[in-house]
């Protein structure tokens, strides 16, 4: 065998190796960067004792959206929020604030959730994901070289940068088009928007490493407020789309029928009448017309004999 012939099997199995070496990599730490931040943020596991009509709502939610129920966990924060994380629709994590479950009511925490599952629905927590492990380690190596926080710096505005990178303001616009299909009604989500953009806290996020998680309604920004705006103005617009779509067949049953009150009277049908000429013609042929009874042939000149008064009808002919 030629030399060169050996020397390509050899560099075309070493590159082989490398690749499934790297494939298998990826996909480990595609399954442990959830709980890797999980983990970095203090996140526990919500149990079905804890909450179970969000479990209820979460299930409901899911066979809407065709996908599987994620795992479900809570976070300590202040302000009412939730984020999803995961490499897939099969490893998504779905994390709450322990405010959203204090102070949310039941249609609003629909929506949140509807929310955070059109984003695991679209794809868009694989890159999420990945943005907060890498704000995550980069705190976490920080602080274990000195720094203490303060005033916020070139670290604070790397990792704002870094989770506009993970999640962009038109992921939220597609997510929020998708929760609204969702929902009975996309005023909901409307609605829980202006509360956390009223809940939350515009200096800045309470943990650094916050800044790198996708959050529903983030804060901490300049153009955080401007992009909730814009996307409650989009979700008023997709409410009255959804109003029309349900008024129009009560629009077209009210004009077929009529209201209540004032029922539609449909017009009579138009009858047809026969010309005079033709009908005398078809009386001279067989003795009857088309408008009137047949008369049977045996009647002389077309005309019908009298019923005799308490008997059967005379016959023609007798006397």
């Amino acid at each position: 065998m030629p030399m060169w012939i050996s020397s390509a099997i050899a560099s075309f199995t070493a590159w082989l190796l490398c690749g499934m070496l790297l494939a298998g990599f990826g996909r480990w730490l595609s399954t442990r960067m959830g709980p890797f931040v999980l983990r970095c943020h203090g996140a526990r596991r919500l149990h079905f004792e804890e909450a179970p009509r969000l479990y209820t709502l979460l299930a409901h939610l899911s066979i809407a959206a065709r996908l599987p129920a994620p795992r479900l966990y809570v976070v300590r924060r202040e302000q009412p929020n939730a984020f999803s994380l995961g490499a897939g629709p099969r490893a998504a994590h779905l994390v709450l604030t322990s405010a959203a479950l204090d102070e949310l009511d039941e249609a609003e925490l629909c929506a949140l959730v509807a929310h955070e599952l059109a984003h695991i629905a679209q794809g868009h927590t694989r890159r999420a994901t990945l943005v907060a492990a890498l704000v995550a380690m980069t705190v976490r190596c920080a602080t274990r070289a000195g720094w203490r926080g303060g005033t916020p710096g070139l670290l604070t505005r790397l990792t704002r940068r870094l989770r506009r990178l993970g999640m962009p303001p038109a992921r939220d616009f597609v997510a929020d088009r998708v929760a609204a299909g969702l929902l009975p009604e996309a005023q909901d989500l409307a609605a829980l928007l202006r509360r956390l953009k009223a809940h939350a806290s515009w200096s800045g996020p309470d943990v650094l490493t916050d800044a790198g998680l996708p959050f529903t309604a983030p804060a901490g920004e300049e153009d955080a407020g401007r992009v909730l705006d814009e996307r409650i103005h989009r979700l008023q617009r997709v409410a009255a789309a959804q109003h029309a779509r349900r008024a129009k067949p009560i629009l077209r049953r009210f004009l077929r029928r009529g209201s209540r009150f004032h029922p539609r009277v449909e017009a009579p049908g138009r009858r047809t009448r026969v010309h005079p000429l033709r009908g005398k013609r078809l009386t001279r042929l067989d003795g009857g017309s088309r408008s009137g009874t047949r008369l049977p042939p045996s009647s002389p000149g077309g005309t019908r004999p009298p019923a005799r008064p308490g008997g059967p009808p005379a016959t023609p002919g007798r006397a």
